[in-house]
């Protein structure tokens, strides 16, 4: 019996001793969390012969999820790779970010977002969030065609002494439209919102006229023509006609049939060609006097 009172009092005693242990305290941490708001930064639908310029406002979202506040600064950095968007031509678009939130320049244009005396941290409560916003701005004058230009790059939360935080994987991009314009230069003059061609007295051959189409592109194009009088310059009101054809860029297009096609030349990226256009009349021999006319409409499409 002794043996047993003794043992019950030093498990008491044990007991006893582990209850007085003080608890340890656990540190409050800051614990980030990126949210990019899309996932991608792409400017969407953008034409490079609109009258605006490319740009898009984007949204951060910094969660604090832990008990002590967190404060950092946002950096953009590079993989590696070098500065400006690619849509895999070899060529490179520059653009740049502005932080809205700081008001300062975050564009990573030596592979990561210069640090700045005096810019403003971003400080994120326990618990709380925090929305930074931005503006990718792309520099139209450099874009190399249509499709799809990118650039990844990488967010990260900087502490104010230059330790990292948390890092998310970011997309920034510039979709451009497959997009063409058309334009008339040379001798003409607009009659009736069409543009008049006079190529003088009617004589066989080359008719001197000073014309050129002026095409953007952002790539390769087609022109498609078709001829009112199956290309045949008609007088009004009767069975006379001169017949003609008309080259462009030294290509000939056959608008006997009523319409003709012209492609241009192949390669890639923005293209700005100026295509003079020459045209030949044909027998003119035994027809009356008068005024003779065609109507052509021209059209482009990208390809």
């Amino acid at each position: 019996m002794m043996r047993s009172r003794l043992y019950l009092a030093a498990a008491l005693l044990a007991a006893a001793a582990a209850s007085a242990t003080p608890a340890v305290a656990q540190r409050a941490e800051c614990r980030l969390r990126i949210n990019t708001n899309p996932s991608s930064w792409i400017i969407r639908g953008y034409d490079p012969f609109g009258n605006s310029a490319p740009s898009g406002t984007f949204d951060l979202v910094f969660t604090n999820s832990g008990d002590a506040e967190c404060t950092f600064y946002p950096v953009f950095a590079l993989d590696g790779e070098p500065f400006g968007l690619s849509a895999g031509n070899g060529r490179r678009t520059p653009y740049g970010i502005v932080d809205l939130f700081g008001g300062y320049d975050a564009t990573p244009l030596a592979g990561r977002t210069q640090r700045r005396t005096g810019r403003r941290a971003v400080v994120v409560a326990p618990r709380g969030q925090q929305v930074v916003q931005y503006r990718l701005v792309v520099d139209d004058r450099s874009i190399s065609g249509g499709g799809l230009h990118d650039q990844r790059v990488e967010i990260e939360a900087e502490a104010t002494d230059g330790t990292p935080i948390v890092a998310e994987q970011l997309v920034l991009g510039l979709d451009v439209l497959p997009s063409a314009t058309l334009g008339l230069s040379g001798a003409y003059r607009v009659n009736n919102g069409r543009a008049l061609v006079d190529l003088g007295e009617l004589q066989e051959g080359i008719a001197e006229v000073p014309l050129q189409l002026r095409v953007q592109s952002t790539g390769r194009y087609k022109l498609t023509l078709a001829s009112r009088n199956n290309g045949r310059l008609q007088l009004p009101g009767t069975d006379w006609f001169v017949p003609y054809g008309l080259a462009i860029d030294g290509q000939s297009v056959e608008l006997a049939g009523g319409s003709g096609e012209y492609s241009s030349p192949t390669g890639q990226g923005l293209r700005r060609d100026s295509l003079p256009i020459r045209f030949r009349i044909g027998d003119v021999s035994d027809r009356r006097a008068g005024t003779y006319s065609d109507v052509i409409s021209i059209s482009v499409a990208p390809l």
